[in-house]
């Protein structure tokens, strides 16, 4: 059995990536579509904006995760960078203009730097050692497994009953996934705790192999 943090982890990053999913295939039609001036140009930038977010503030938000207490501060980055996430499709619908559509962007890479490396933490802090392997796998084929059907299915909403509806529901599903990211606040430590039940040192080790792996991937 797989522990209930990894477990409620897995699944509502199946419900988020299969929520974003919808969008995917169909967004750059959704820009030139809706907003007037749009271009392939548009498009792109789009993309570079989202990036340019994730790439400068990541870092400075995951050092502030690594000095503050425990695990509690990793709970509401991912809490609230995932509600934020979640948010984007329907500021989506009131985007006018390309400049809307860069803030919007911009801020959905901020929320995404909140809520990304506060998952990977809170995922390697509880995987279990002994099946960190088996455990990664399935955060891998929930992933693959929700963009593949969500990939697919959104083309086909958004032909059937249009744009608003597919961003909508995408937003519905969002919420519905970082909703199942609340029970974890009970689940995660204060510094203090981790302390007292001696884990600090078991949790920093995690931490370092999952650094290691990363080195080694690049």
């Amino acid at each position: 059995m797989v522990n209930k943090v990894v477990r409620l982890l897995v699944m509502s990053d199946f419900v988020i990536n299969f929520a974003f999913g919808l969008l995917a295939p169909i967004f750059a039609v959704f820009i030139l579509k809706n907003i007037a001036g749009s271009t392939l140009q548009v498009i792109g930038l789009a993309a570079t904006f989202y990036w340019v977010a994730r790439v400068f503030s990541t870092v400075p938000l995951s050092k502030l995760m690594d000095r503050t207490d425990g695990e509690k501060d990793e709970f509401w980055f991912i809490i609230i960078g995932s509600f934020l996430m979640a948010s984007v499709p329907l500021f989506y619908l009131l985007v006018r203009t390309p400049l809307h559509l860069y803030i919007v962007q911009f801020l959905y890479g901020i929320a995404g730097s909140m809520a990304v490396p506060a998952w990977r933490i809170l995922f390697v802090d509880h995987i279990d050692r002994s099946r960190m392997g088996y455990e990664w796998s399935l955060e891998d084929i929930a992933i693959g497994c929700s963009t593949a059907i969500s990939a697919y299915l959104g083309s086909i909403l958004a032909e059937k009953f249009g744009f608003q509806v597919v961003l909508i529901l995408l937003a519905m599903l969002g919420y519905i996934g970082s909703a199942l990211l609340i029970p974890i606040y009970r689940e995660a430590k204060s510094l203090a705790q981790i302390k007292r039940e001696n884990q600090l040192d078991k949790l920093l080790l995690k931490r370092q192999a999952m650094a290691n792996q990363e080195k080694i991937k690049e």
